[in-house]
């Protein structure tokens, strides 16, 4: 806790009056447990971080007692589908005063599952024909600014 701290007062010695947020993070509390995150959460604030994210709180009421131990300064709260945190909404994060919400694997969680599907689609069919939830080529293209990419390609064409 001691160097860690320390390494914040060297971050925002650094970073002098140049706007940059330093968000501390401890993973104390699967561990060692919630009280021993919040004293860490603390010494972190007191070393002048400027937001405090407590990793791995198990419930409403953990959540509740970080957002009380830390009333006036900017929380981060990680929602991971199946994780430790329960799933809760970033309206009731902020209503317990939670200001910053990452949910880190939801998009990457839901792409893994349609992978999955098309490509046991594929071995089991062994074509790509009839497989629902593709996205429109011409669409797809679109999305990634290909004909922006070919007009420039153009213009630089010998």
């Amino acid at each position: 806790m001691t160097e860690h701290a320390g390494k914040i007062r060297a971050a925002v010695k650094a970073c002098g009056d140049s706007g940059l947020v330093i968000i501390a993070r401890t993973d104390a509390r699967a561990p060692l447990g919630l009280e021993e995150a919040i004293l860490r959460g603390q010494a972190y604030i007191n070393a002048g971080a400027d937001v405090l994210f407590v990793e791995a709180p198990q419930s409403v009421a953990e959540l509740q007692i970080i957002a009380a131990a830390f009333p006036h300064i900017p929380l981060v709260a990680n929602i991971v589908e199946g994780g430790k945190t329960p799933p809760i909404s970033p309206v009731e994060l902020q209503n317990l005063g939670f200001k910053i919400v990452f949910f880190p694997l939801t998009a990457l969680m839901a792409v893994t599952e349609v992978m999955n599907s098309c490509f046991r689609h594929l071995q089991e069919q062994g074509t790509t024909d009839n497989l629902s939830g593709l996205m429109n080529f011409q669409d797809f293209q679109e999305l990634m600014n290909v004909p922006q990419y070919l007009a420039v390609e153009k213009e630089y064409k010998e």
